[in-house]
């Protein structure tokens, strides 16, 4: 864990049950720059500050040499979000059920 991941679980659980941010889903519209709809494009990040936790997009697995690598972001991937002051965290890109990780 870095020490943004740190200050990001302080932050939270320091807040009281009624103040805690809500998770939400959110979609990648843009790749260069990241960009996430969110509440069906009502809050765009940016222009709303945006943080992502590092390996939140997730890993594929090389077929060749079997190690696994950053995957890059992709306009559609669903994201798992939430707010820290005023601004959106990606903390993660949500998976279909049954999902498993890409080999290429």
């Amino acid at each position: 864990m870095s020490a943004w991941d740190i200050e990001l679980a302080k932050e939270l659980r320091g807040l009281p049950k009624a103040k805690r941010p809500e998770l939400m889903e959110g979609s990648v519209v843009s790749t260069g720059p990241l960009t996430v709809s969110l509440y069906g494009g009502e809050v765009m990040a940016p222009p709303a500050k945006l943080e992502v936790l590092f390996c939140a997009q997730g890993f594929y697995r090389d077929k060749d040499d079997g190690h696994l690598y950053l995957e890059t972001w992709k306009t559609g991937d669903r994201v798992l979000c939430g707010w820290m002051g005023k601004t959106v965290v990606i903390l993660g890109r949500l998976a279909a059920p049954g999902e498993q990780m890409e080999v290429r």
